[in-house]
Order: C-alpha cells, then structure tokens, then sequence
C-alpha cells in the first residue's frame, strides 16, 4: 500500500510517529470495526496459544473510535476481551484502551490491522454498538494443562477451541455476526464451511481471522 506522507507526519496528522510505524510505517487512517492482530512478545501462553493456532498472532481487538481532530477523538481508542496471567485475580474482560497501548512498545507487542471495506458505516456502528454493550464482560479462559495437551493432541486442540467463551477474538466474530443482516452472515465469518453457527462465534481463533480471505490486511500483513 502507498502512503503520501509529509516528512514525518503520519496520516493522522501526528508529527511523531509511534515506534511500530518506525518500524512498519505510518498507520493508515483507521476506522470503526477495523480489526486489530496482536502478538505478545512475552508471555508462556501467548507462545503456547501461537503453537496450538500456528499462528504468528495471538490475541485479536478492535478499533470503535479512530482518530479523528474534526470530532475530538485525539487517540485511536480500541476495545478487547483480555486476560492476564493464569491467576485467576488477574483474569479481566472486556476493556478500552488507547492503541498507543500497542504502538508504542514494539519490546512486547507487534500489531496488523484487518478490515471489512464492503461494510457500511450503519453497520460498522452496530458492530461497536454490540462491543460497548459487553464492557466488563469476564474473559473465560481455560486451564494451562489444556493448552499443553492442545500442543500434542488434535483432540484437546479441537476441545479447547470449543470451550472458549468470549475469548478476544470470539468477541470480534460476534460482534460482526450479530451487526449484519442475516443473508451476509456468510460474508463476514472468518472459519471455514461446515461450522454450526455457535462454533463460528465461540471458536474462532486469532489464526482464523489472519488467514481468512473475508477482510483485507491494511497494515503489517502476516
């Protein structure tokens, strides 16, 4: 993708770009319902996670209020479901942050950004609208023995990704399977054929939503 920029302003319009576009380049104007690839750097389940999907990507967000001076909006502000550590005091849910969160530790994260182009800015509403609606939210993970057993058994990888409620990127699916009318529903999930409903929103994985053809990579592609 070709990005006019002006010395160092991004497309943004900051003079200062974070340390991730340093390294990848300026992000593009982002917008509502666009999708947000994280990897963490550090972390035993993370890498663990990446093993079992075989994915570089292992946590998924999602942009709900870009950038934008004309409005007030001084940051990209994203929302996720996210859980941290395996101590179940330090379990979360569903939150929002600013991206700089991301773009400004490139020692402990990397980040790519997805999008749906087709869908219209009604929709893209609906899609936040369903993601503000689970503020709070409590992320349900599953025991670290489940993901060793995922990494050598095709059985518990299956039972694992089953399991999974609201999981970062199960949210994501949701959100964009509840936000369109029921004849596109087809067009915006990000598993294969041959799922039920119920799987297509509560086992879609960070790997799922990186590899599928169903929306375009703007940004740092994977």
């Amino acid at each position: 993708m070709s990005i006019k920029k002006r010395g160092n302003e991004s497309p943004r319009g900051r003079l200062n770009l974070s340390e991730l576009e340093k390294i990848h380049g300026p992000l593009p104007k982002l917008e509502v319902a666009d999708i947000i690839l994280v990897r963490h750097k550090k972390g035993v389940m993370r890498r663990l996670l990446r093993r079992v999907t075989q994915s570089y990507w292992d946590h998924t967000a999602m942009i709900i209020y870009p950038f934008d001076a004309t409005k007030g909006y001084s940051n990209n502000i994203y929302i996720e479901s996210i859980q941290y550590g395996i101590n179940s005091s330090l379990k979360r849910g569903v939150e929002i942050h600013r991206l700089e969160k991301y773009l400004n530790n490139p020692a402990r994260y990397d980040i790519g950004i997805k999008r749906f182009s087709w869908l219209s800015p009604s929709i893209k509403s609906r899609v936040r609208s369903y993601m503000l609606m689970n503020i709070d939210t409590p992320y349900y993970p599953l025991a670290t023995s489940k993901f060793l057993l995922a990494l050598f058994s095709d059985f518990y990888k299956k039972n694992l990704l089953r399991r999974q409620r609201y999981s970062c990127s199960g949210l994501v699916q949701k959100s964009f399977y509840e936000a369109v009318d029921w004849k596109d529903r087809a067009d915006i999930v990000f598993k294969g054929p041959g799922y039920t409903p119920i799987e297509i929103q509560e086992t879609t994985s960070p790997a799922d939503i990186a590899e599928s053809d169903a929306c375009d990579w703007i940004w740092n592609k994977h």
